[in-house]
């Protein structure tokens, strides 16, 4: 079985001072000094089909690992990253456009690149980017391919002739699904959530191979007539506040202090009872 991994590599917004949150005439906001970092949904993507693969080692059937990003040359070292892990292939789309509110672009680009390429039995990826948020990707490719699409993907336990057992989240619980491939996972809130660290014998190894590096085009897809026909206009962007609502208990002395709180609130939840 082939997986290819689909991830994408944003700027660590945590790190970004509230004074720069501040848009310019064209409304982009200047990361360019922001550390870069995995996606956090993607990470957990790539994390779960390496364990999916150490599980499948010894038994006869194989999973093949391959990596694809869509990015600037700053996306080679993660791609090296992967290779050190043990993925079997690493591709980048050379893109220097902003296509973060362009799902449809990125979804025909991947589908281009799954069409093209080897056949792959699973296409996984993250539900969702941290700068992005359209939550729309995973779901276009898989209309772009004829796939089925499993949202909400939390783990892949295991794969045999029946199919692929995958782990989901809804409301009501865990929700445990045998699938046919092919099909493309959505991969939402998952426990295992942090890539490993490759070893320094494994970065000079296997770090080293070559990236397959390939431009829009080559997939099918034109960024300049694929902007004018996209029906999305980013107008403004603000920074949401996330301060907590709070009230300062007044007092003198920790005693006082203690008793305003527990007129002000604990005493009514305890007349509740």
């Amino acid at each position: 079985m082939n997986i290819l991994n689909c991830f994408k590599i944003v700027p660590d917004l945590d790190m970004l001072p509230e004074s720069g949150w501040i848009a310019d005439e064209k409304n982009c906001i200047d990361v360019s000094y922001l550390r870069t970092i995995w996606n956090c949904f993607d990470e957990s993507a790539l994390a779960i089909a390496l364990r999916l693969s150490d599980k499948m080692k010894d038994t006869a059937e194989h999973i093949g690992l391959h990596a694809f990003t869509i990015g600037g040359p700053f996306c080679d070292q993660y791609l090296k990253t992967l290779f050190a892990l043990g993925f079997d292939s690493a591709v980048r789309v050379e893109c220097e456009k902003d296509i973060r509110f362009r799902p449809e672009t990125v979804s025909k680009i991947i589908a281009g690149y799954v069409r093209r390429g080897e056949s792959y039995d699973v296409v996984m990826m993250g539900q969702q980017s941290t700068d992005g948020n359209n939550e729309k990707t995973p779901l276009l490719v898989a209309e772009y391919l004829g796939f089925r699409c499993v949202t909400q993907v939390s783990d892949v336990i295991s794969f045999d002739k029946d199919g692929l057992v995958v782990e989901c989240s809804t409301d009501e619980g865990v929700l445990i699904q045998t699938i046919n491939t092919p099909c493309v996972l959505s991969v939402g809130n998952a426990s295992l959530s942090y890539l490993r660290v490759p070893t320094l014998k494994d970065k000079l190894t296997l770090g080293k191979r070559p990236i397959i590096k390939l431009a829009p085009e080559e997939l099918g897809v034109d960024l300049a007539e694929d902007e004018q026909q996209t029906e999305v206009t980013l107008l403004k962007m603000l920074h949401i506040c996330k301060n907590r609502a709070s009230e300062k208990i007044e007092g003198t002395t920790p005693s006082e202090k203690a008793e305003e709180l527990y007129k002000l609130y604990l005493k009514k939840g305890l007349e509740n009872i």
